[in-house]
């Protein structure tokens, strides 16, 4: 018998085991070659931006809202020069590993489409570079201005809103009234000796129920400028428990109406107060007590009582700052309750002898509304005219002029974020009583971007509150 052959490599099972083989290391080299080429194309890939983080309903209501841009890989330092903000925007940098941190320095424009751009973003490790570019709208704001008639008292007091004119909420003596989140609240007396708050939806200008002690005196209604809280003073017996008030704090939650408020005290006991603010961005108000004594006060509990000296009268906060404009000894004084500083408030200078400047709304230092009354005499009579003059920067720009026959103007002020000055009107036959009143059937409320100095918006009423 012929000797039997062994299997040689060339049998179908040896080529199949070739070829896996042949398969398998072609595959490796071409995942080598393709993992060299995703590192050499890392290596050459910039620092693109990946994530953006910005609060922009924030950013309107308060200066230092955050904008922060990251990256996945390292960046160097990014200077000043890199970065553009359209419409401009004051702002300050900080960079840290994959971070840039834009903390503007005042608050946005309401309803503004913004594009930040930061140009040759460098990688820390590569020294590769990328432009950045990120766009935000800031949020729609609504007005709402309020018609009083004081020489009606049957008739109820209405709160509408700016852009359809439709009523919100009427009631029995509106004082004045704020806004919430959600709610429209207003102080009302329904008759001489009593006061009550009243509530409406500001979606459908429903009903709504508040929780207040039941005192005869309620005054000083605030709400905080992120609406989420508001507050009151109350005076007098409450008829529930039978506590006596004598201008007691209370803050309520603006979320639910219904809860309990409440009473902010100091000292180990309850607090007197005369006239209090919520400060912007803080969980905090400042309070005056009958002996005209200020106090930075801290809602959590926990912190005493910061003394800010000897204050007549609070102003009102610079937009969306915690720099206080208040009134002391005859003066006006700006307190930074942030840095602790107190500076006196020149006198704004008058342009001519006859000329006299009055009520002043600022935005900064050197950045306010005045007016400037010039009277007149012809025979008899003297003739006002009223200039509503917006100067910053050592420039002067007229938004309004009211001759003799225009009406007068009986109250101005800027809106919470600064971007918009209102001066409320009364008409020639106005009853002279309604410059004290405070009726304003017979006025309007005109609205002037400061960009421009273009009237932008008339509203019937007085009163203008901004609500997002």
């Amino acid at each position: 018998m012929p000797p039997r052959r062994a299997v040689s490599p060339a049998t179908p099972g040896g080529a199949a085991q070739r070829r896996f083989w042949r398969f398998g290391l072609a595959l490796c080299v071409v995942l080598a070659l393709l993992a060299a080429g995703v590192g050499v194309g890392g290596l050459l890939r910039g620092p693109d931006l990946s994530e953006a983080t910005f609060a922009a309903d924030r950013a309107v209501g308060a200066a230092g809202a955050r904008l922060v841009l990251r990256s996945r890989l390292p960046i160097a330092e990014v200077r000043a020069d890199q970065v553009s903000i359209t419409p401009a925007a004051p702002y300050t940098l900080g960079t840290r590993d994959q971070t840039l941190t834009i903390t503007f320095g005042a608050p946005l424009g309401y309803a503004t489409d913004y594009t930040v751009t930061v140009a040759g973003v460098r990688s820390e490790y590569t020294s590769t570079t990328a432009d950045w570019s990120y766009r935000f709208v800031t949020p729609p704001v609504t007005m709402y201005s309020l018609i009083a008639h004081r020489d009606e008292p049957a008739a109820d007091d209405t709160v509408v809103t700016g852009a359809d004119r439709r009523t919100v909420l009427s009631g029995p003596g509106i004082e004045t009234f704020v806004a919430t989140r959600q709610h429209l609240i207003a102080l009302s007396h329904p008759s001489l000796d009593t006061s009550q708050l009243i509530a409406t939806t500001r979606s459908d200008g429903a009903s709504a129920p508040v929780a207040t002690p039941q005192v005869p005196l309620l005054t000083e209604l605030e709400a905080a400028p992120d609406g989420t809280r508001f507050g009151y003073l109350a005076t007098g017996v409450d008829d529930d428990t039978q506590n006596r008030y004598e201008g007691a704090l209370f803050i309520a939650d603006a979320a639910d109406l219904t809860a309990a408020p409440r009473r902010v005290d100091a000292f180990g006991g309850a607090l007197s107060v005369q006239e209090w603010l919520f400060v912007p961005g803080v969980n905090a108000v400042v309070v005056i007590t009958p002996q005209e004594k200020a106090f930075l006060i801290y809602l959590d509990g926990d912190t005493a009582p910061v003394a800010l000296g000897s204050v007549a009268q609070f102003v009102g906060f610079l937009p969306g700052s915690t720099t206080l404009l208040a009134q002391a000894g005859g003066k006006q004084l700006l307190l930074d309750l942030s840095a602790g500083k107190t500076t006196e408030v020149p006198n704004t200078e008058e342009p001519s002898s006859d000329v006299f400047a009055g009520r002043r709304n600022f935005r900064a230092p050197d950045d306010y509304l005045v007016e400037f009354n010039q009277f007149t005499r012809t025979g008899n009579t003297s003739e006002l005219t009223t200039r509503l003059t917006h100067l910053a920067g050592g420039q002067s720009t007229e938004l309004l002029v009211l001759g003799p026959a225009d009406g007068q103007l009986s109250n101005s002020g800027l809106s919470p974020n600064g971007q918009f000055a209102w001066a409320v009107l009364l008409d020639p036959d106005a009853p002279v009583a309604d410059l004290s009143s405070g009726a304003s059937d017979h006025a309007r409320t005109l609205v002037f971007d400061l960009a421009t100095a273009r009237q932008v918006a008339e509203v019937p009423g007085s009163s203008p509150v901004w609500a997002l």
